[in-house]
């Protein structure tokens, strides 16, 4: 299993993770390979691919590929994640004829982000991609029915190489009855009615949103607070720059990085999720949110339809329209009864649909296919 960098909070090495975890507990010997390990994937430890050069941008990833390629001799199958390593696993798939599978997490539009250089990035990463899918990639794993589509139709993958594998969520750790009393207290929340949002801090995320939505939200529920948490890796919203009244200071709590210890309790305390990203390949706070039994208002695009089923475990509105998603928020919060239906549905199509178990299940039924 390889991706360049495990980055500390992100969803695809949140993946990588849990997957390999359940693959090794069925026997199968996986190793993960990285340049960089930021995040803790205990019991798993990551190897380290070290090399001359490993500190020179671009150049690194030949580094990176060709000790790979020296170091990956004994398996019997590559199974990689992002750009630049779905070249390594071209690489090594020629090197030492073992199949490559590639899971297409996606990548958001280079439109949305803001800093020049992660724009060039960005538009690194899908012409790379887009070169590497053709030249050496055995079988593709999406994690949704949207970026299937995309795969069709940007990249022109052929369909028969293409695998529906959902992400999925801890259920054991993400459930409705943790105590979130002291979290609570911590934030002085006891008193108020809570929405949340867990994510990073990336333009594409939809911060600025939630900005415009709580005004339209206090003018009918005063009491009400956004719980706003995450940190960002690169193209940070400038909070300080945005215009904020006294009350809505007064309203909103900027939590940071949240511990993993922490994560689950911070879905126990809110009464609603709110995500207004504008661009999802999959959704894994929605899934987690509904998960540990919260309603999801959200955009209605991208993948998220298939995360929250609209009017039954949340409410998705067109995208953009932050009238409509405060509209939403506002119904739930004044409605107990629907918050806890539609809470408890969500909890109900994340055990059917989103488990890291079936998504194991799923991979090694692949992996047994491309090995016969």
């Amino acid at each position: 299993m390889v991706r360049t960098t495990l980055h500390k909070g992100s969803g695809q090495v949140v993946h990588i993770s849990e997957i390999s975890k359940r693959l090794r507990h069925k026997g199968i010997t996986i190793e993960i390979f990285a340049r960089e390990a930021m995040e803790d994937l205990s019991p798993i430890e990551p190897v380290k691919v070290t090399f001359t050069g490993s500190n020179l941008p671009f150049f690194r990833h030949f580094g990176f590929m060709a000790k790979c390629g020296m170091i990956t001799k004994e398996f019997d199958m590559i199974h990689t994640h992002y750009h630049p390593a779905i070249f390594t696993g071209n690489f090594v798939r020629t090197l030492r004829n073992v199949p490559h599978v590639f899971t297409f997490h996606g990548y958001a539009p280079i439109r949305s982000w803001y800093n020049p250089k992660q724009r060039l990035k960005m538009l690194d990463h899908t012409i790379g991609t887009i070169v590497a899918l053709h030249t050496g990639v055995d079988r593709v794993i999406s994690v949704s029915n949207y970026l299937k589509d995309v795969l069709l139709r940007f990249y022109k993958v052929n369909q028969e190489k293409i695998s529906v594998i959902y992400n999925g969520v801890d259920i054991n750790r993400f459930r409705p009855d943790h105590n979130s009393s002291v979290l609570k207290e911590k934030y002085d929340l006891e008193n108020s009615l809570n929405v949340l949002y867990l994510g990073r801090m990336d333009p594409y995320k939809g911060v600025p949103f939630l900005l415009k939505i709580l005004p339209l939200i206090l003018e009918e529920l005063p009491h009400v607070k956004f719980i706003i948490g995450g940190a960002t890796r690169f193209d940070r919203i400038r909070i300080k720059d945005l215009t904020l009244s006294k009350k809505m200071r007064k309203s909103i709590i900027f939590t940071g990085y949240i511990s993993k210890e922490e994560v689950p309790l911070l879905y126990s305390l809110c009464d609603v999720f709110c995500y207004p990203s504008m661009w999802e390949g999959f959704g894994l706070t929605p899934a987690e949110a509904q998960s540990s039994g919260k309603p999801v208002v959200a955009f209605n695009h991208c993948a998220i339809p298939e995360i929250v089923k609209n009017n039954e475990t949340g409410i998705l509105v067109n995208p953009g329209d932050h009238h409509k998603m405060a509209e939403a928020i506002i119904q739930l919060l004044k409605d107990t009864d629907l918050r806890y239906s539609m809470g408890k549905e969500g909890r109900k199509r994340v055990e059917k649909l989103f488990t890291w178990d079936s998504c194991a299940e799923k991979t090694l039924e692949l992996y047994k296919l491309l090995a016969e």
